[in-house]
């Protein structure tokens, strides 16, 4: 085989690499001046000689899966997954940090990148990779894609939050190795956990327990949980509040206190979630997207108070971020007051907005604020 000499580009995956002086070039492997022996397959090359240029034009904006094995993160002895996607910014090697991004409840990851026809710029995921961030959606256990746990309890928020805060060591390890994501280099960048509802709750949760993120953007989720149900839970002691929460979401949706999951009438939350200012098509194209919801979780965290000791233990900066029209917090104003370990908190009203600012007009408001804010806090 004629050698080949001079700088010359060789596509990996999702990435473009240079290498300062090629000599060899084999179907599966470079072999650089140095000597040393790249594989151009499917594991993640850690050669410093290689210079990222730029991401696949082909990929950007489009879904890497990825699974994350959380058997021993979780420690039941169940053999559990979740699973993920990420997407790259243009320059994967200069990203400005990475977001782990968990859906709220009766949502998937899909909630960060919806695609509806007709409809673009709907895609958090997309939006943020743009600006320069790894963005990686995942399915809590028993969400989406992710397994079903049946031998590990019950499928509560302690359960969910112990699969995701091992995703969130496995995203920060990989990154730091370089083995994460296809050929995407060795980075140091902030990892930034971000939650909507029941996500923010358990990001909260997670950074509580771990302290694994860098910081924390969470999204539509009061500590003094309100307007989900006709009548929130009022009893003292936290448990028994549960139990109403649990009675609250049968009588809602059918399900009975010994089914693993349920879903939840939309048209009951459309006036919360939307604020009567999303397209039909737009809701139409979110219902037929939405996912089972372990009713434990869903119970435990429309219980108001249920991540109130979790709260004060967050020590990173915190970006709180609520609609403006309506939202499940009592008053806004207040909940910075619930984050005292935290020497930044930082809140932020959606304007116009529902639950679900990904969905709101202004929504496009919230994501360049948490793409301008993630270098500022970190």
């Amino acid at each position: 085989m004629q050698p080949l000499r001079g700088p010359t580009e060789v596509q990996l995956v999702g990435n473009r690499y240079k290498a300062a002086q090629v000599v060899q070039f084999h179907c599966a492997s470079v072999t650089l001046d140095s000597g040393t022996r790249c594989d151009l397959g499917n594991t993640a090359v850690r050669e410093t000689h290689w210079t990222p240029l730029a991401a696949d034009p082909k990929i950007l904006g489009m879904p890497i899966p990825l699974t994350f094995d959380v058997t021993a993160g979780v420690g039941t002895g169940e053999h559990l997954t979740q699973a993920g996607w990420a997407f790259l910014p243009p320059r994967p090697a200069d990203a400005v940090g990475t977001l782990l991004c968990l859906p709220g409840g009766l949502y998937d990851k899909r909630y960060w990148h919806m695609q509806i026809d007709g409809h673009p710029g709907y895609s958090f995921a997309e939006h943020l990779a743009a600006a320069g961030f790894i963005v990686i959606a995942v399915d809590h256990l028993g969400v989406g894609e992710s397994a079903d746990p049946t031998a590990s309890g019950q499928l509560g928020l302690s359960l969910l939050a112990s699969g995701d805060a091992e995703v969130a060591r496995q995203v920060r390890e990989g990154l730091r190795n370089g083995d994460l994501i296809g050929n995407v280099p060795p980075l140091a960048v902030p990892l930034i956990g971000v939650g909507h509802s029941m996500g923010a709750c358990l990001t909260t949760m997670v950074q509580a327990n771990t302290g694994v993120y860098d910081a924390v953007a969470l999204l539509g989720y009061g500590v003094q949980i309100t307007n989900v149900f006709e009548e929130s839970a009022d009893a003292d002691d936290l448990e028994n509040r549960v139990q109403q929460s649990i009675a609250a979401v049968c009588q809602l949706s059918g399900a009975s206190p010994q089914d693993s999951h349920h879903i939840a009438p939309r048209s009951y939350l459309e006036d919360l979630f939307y604020a009567g200012e999303v397209p039909r098509q737009v809701i139409d194209a979110d219902t037929a997207a939405q996912s089972r919801l372990p009713l434990r979780a869903g119970a435990e965290v429309a219980t108001p108070g249920f991540v109130e000791r979790h709260a004060p233990q967050v020590d990173v900066p915190v970006l709180l971020a609520f609609g403006a029209a309506i939202d499940v917090s009592p008053n806004p104003y207040c909940e910075p007051a619930n984050y005292t370990g935290s020497a930044d908190v930082t809140l932020l009203l959606v304007s116009k907005s529902g639950h679900c600012q990904n969905f709101a007009s202004h929504r496009q408001q919230l994501w360049d604020r948490i793409a301008a804010w993630v270098p500022a806090a970190t």
